[in-house]
């Protein structure tokens, strides 16, 4: 880990202060504290995404509570408590769940239920902390299909938190990256705002990688040995292994012999033993029984299993944290299900990093920029992203 952690306030013109919300295990952090700031508070009320922060950065005021929780008393207390004012923090990050908006999560769900989900009001309260530390910078990342999500009034999502930063008094801009574009090992898609009270321009990273040049799942699973932390094998059953035995690089459930496919029985009858009819073969979708392919990025990490592209197992969490480019001495805590959801949850260290270099850009000049006057947002369509 960088050794600007824990710099201080006196080091603040080399070293850009950070606060962070909804951090889970820290992959979004651990991108700015490589870059070189000084990731001086941070908090998250999931325990033991809070036992792996810990255990990664110990120097950081760590914070585990419901951010509702925090108000201006509470966020003074903490970051006095580690030797900071709020008017230290120059950059605040974090990644609000919005996951009630996820492709996955509502496909069939309608509309209203989605604005109930109380997940998805959870950047208002990240906005309302960002208001009370007033930084220069903010950066906050959500689900690629958030973009795609309308309210039942046909407001899009992603217009109501640009307007909801401009009340904030940040103007703010949004961009979907693409991680594969970043030296990520993996094709991952997010969202990402970037909001700024300074009168300076919104920029977001140039990527660095031609597809020429994207790092494959084979590159970022070569040399895993077992005495690496969270190398944790599946105890996989000899009727599973028979499957992951016939699915190709690249391959899935649906390249399994029709033998091997699971079947049931779509008729009525009681009996099977004595009914008329075949059972039919189930259909399966997604990421079921996927094999990474060894010569492209992964495929998005998830809580989902994925085979690996030339063993015939499972990937271990160590290599589910590789293709997510957290370094080999980055300790995930809990057991495999909660660590697997801390991994797949987490913004990929790479991509963070080109993000924080990015912003890094902007200091130590923009704390003497002027401050603006947010024009009220005109709400945008689509097709207005080309």
């Amino acid at each position: 880990m960088s050794d600007a952690r824990g710099a201080g306030p006196d080091d603040a013109d080399d070293a850009p202060t950070v606060a962070g919300f909804f951090v889970g295990c820290g992959g979004l952090d651990s991108g700015f504290e490589r870059a070189g700031y000084d990731v001086a508070l941070a908090s998250d009320e999931w325990e033991r995404a809070a036992d792996t922060y810990r255990t990664n950065f110990p120097e950081t005021r760590f914070v585990e509570a419901d951010v509702r929780e925090l108000d201006d008393e509470r966020l003074a207390a903490e970051l006095d408590a580690a030797g900071y004012e709020k008017d230290d923090v120059d950059v605040v990050i974090g990644g609000p769940p919005c996951q009630g908006f996820s492709r996955l999560n509502n496909e069939r769900i309608k509309l209203d239920e989605m604005e109930q989900d109380s997940r998805n009001t959870l950047f208002e309260e990240f906005l309302r902390v960002v208001e009370a530390l007033d930084p220069q910078l903010v950066l906050m990342e959500n689900v690629r299909d958030l973009i795609n999500r309308e309210t039942s009034d046909g407001e899009y999502v992603k217009d109501n938190i640009v307007e909801a930063f401009n009340r904030a008094g940040y103007r703010c801009e949004y961009r979907v990256l693409e991680a594969q574009n970043y030296g990520v090992p993996q094709k991952r898609k997010r969202i990402f705002f970037v909001g700024t009270n300074r009168d300076v321009p919104i920029r977001f990273p140039e990527p660095t990688r031609r597809e020429s040049e994207w790092e494959t799942a084979g590159e970022a699973l070569a040399g895993v040995t077992d005495d690496l932390p969270n190398m944790r094998y599946a105890n996989t059953s000899e009727k599973v292994l028979e499957k992951i035995r016939h699915v190709p690089p690249g391959g899935y459930y649906r390249d399994l012999p029709d033998r091997l496919k699971t079947k049931k029985y779509r008729c009525d009858c009681e009996d099977t033993d004595s009914c008329p009819h075949e059972p039919e073969i189930v259909k399966r979708y997604g990421t079921y029984l996927r094999r990474l392919a060894p010569d492209e990025p992964s495929l998005t990490v998830s809580n989902n299993p994925f085979i690996h592209p030339e063993e015939d197992r499972y990937i271990t969490p160590r290599e589910k944290a590789r293709l997510q480019t957290f370094p080999d001495d980055f300790v995930f805590e809990g057991n495999k299900t909660e660590v697997t959801k801390q991994i797949g949850n987490a913004v990929p260290v790479k991509l963070a990093y080109e993000l924080a270099e990015t912003l890094r850009d902007y200091y130590p000049e923009i704390r003497e920029a002027e401050r603006i006057s947010v024009s009220h947002y005109e709400q945008t369509t689509i097709t207005d992203l080309g």
